[in-house]
């Protein structure tokens, strides 16, 4: 069976329902025919033009992202701006866009819980106030420092960036992926020894410390980079079990905008 975009919302509602989402955010449909039959997705962490392009290159009806592509209103929509370019760009292609965004991080099974299971960190709860992270704990305490290298070794990445002393022990570990620092006094509610997350902010630093809670910022793309596979996971796995014929395809153009420079002085 084919389904529609229809059917593929209600399919995606049921595994990180939409209603979970922060008021602010906008996931969901973003440009598309919902009686439209789609038989191939491409899956991107951005709602790019690389990836619409990709997509279209793909034969691919549908392009599945977990940043949404239109997250407050527009007035106009012009080519020669970047959003408006993706726009057109996906109409005159055919490429359908559907986001997944704070839902995937809030729901069971989703980014954070992932996370939470990669780290290898235990007894995971939602916090008061924050649907969007995830207070658990390291099964024995650990230093800044250790806490940090198991990270990058955990995630792929080169570095990280800290928050109080490297030597300070940690036990219990408020994670949210993409951009967490909002959550700051939920995690000090929480009792909370460090926040992991990314973006972020000088102040947000600064605040932290005067709070007395540590920090560890992973990159909000270091975070979320596994939302691709993430969503292509399930998505197959309740292809197989509906007998849906669609093809997945994730796309693989995607990298950390930033670069590590180690400077010499």
């Amino acid at each position: 069976m084919t389904p529609t975009l229809s059917q593929l919302l209600k399919l995606a509602d049921s595994m990180f329902p939409f209603s979970y989402s922060e008021p602010w955010d906008n996931s969901g449909v973003q440009i598309g025919d919902l009686s439209r039959p789609i038989t191939s997705i491409v899956l991107s962490l951005n709602a790019s033009i690389q990836a619409v392009r990709f997509a279209a290159e793909n034969k691919s009806e549908l392009l599945i992202s977990h940043h949404p592509l239109l997250m407050k209103p527009i007035n106009k929509i012009l080519l020669s701006d970047i959003q408006g370019n993706i726009i057109l760009s996906a109409a005159r292609l055919g490429v359908d866009i559907l986001s997944m965004h704070t839902n995937l991080d809030a729901a069971e099974g989703g980014l954070n819980d992932f996370l939470v299971e990669l780290l290898g960190l235990c007894e995971a709860e939602i916090p008061e106030k924050a649907p969007c992270a995830r207070l658990a704990r390291l099964r024995e305490g650990e230093t800044i420092s250790i806490f940090s290298q198991r990270i990058c070794q955990k995630l792929g990445l080169n570095s990280v960036r800290s928050v109080g002393p490297p030597d300070r022990i940690v036990n219990s570990v408020f994670l949210v992926s993409g951009s967490g620092m909002g959550y700051l006094q939920q995690a000090i509610a929480s009792k909370a020894d460090v926040i992991v997350t990314g973006d972020v902010r000088y102040h947000g630093a600064l605040d932290s410390e005067e709070y007395g809670i540590a920090v560890i910022d992973a990159g909000h793309f270091g975070l979320e980079k596994f939302a691709v596979d993430l969503i292509s996971d399930k998505f197959e796995e309740e292809f197989l079990k509906l007998e849906w014929k669609v093809r997945l395809t994730p796309f693989k153009g995607e990298k950390d905008p930033f670069n590590d420079i180690h400077c010499e002085i």
